[in-house]
């Protein structure tokens, strides 16, 4: 699960990115972005790292070294 939890928070890491250069309008108009807005690449980085919390979170006992 921790790979699945790595390449989850990669893609929202850059999902994150993608929405700060889309609110700061770095990115052209022609590029084919114009239907999604930067809410929507913030709000996808958020439940992308959401899940990339819980699937770390959520390692069965025995794993990691705990109690």
């Amino acid at each position: 699960m921790g790979i699945f939890a790595a390449i989850l928070g990669i893609i929202g890491a850059l999902c994150g990115v993608m929405g700060i250069l889309d609110a700061a309008d770095v990115l052209p108009s022609d590029m084919g972005l114009t239907t999604v807005s930067w809410s929507f690449w913030l709000m996808l980085a958020g439940v992308l790292l959401l899940g990339t919390i819980a699937l770390l979170l959520g390692r069965t006992p025995g794993q990691g070294g705990g109690d």
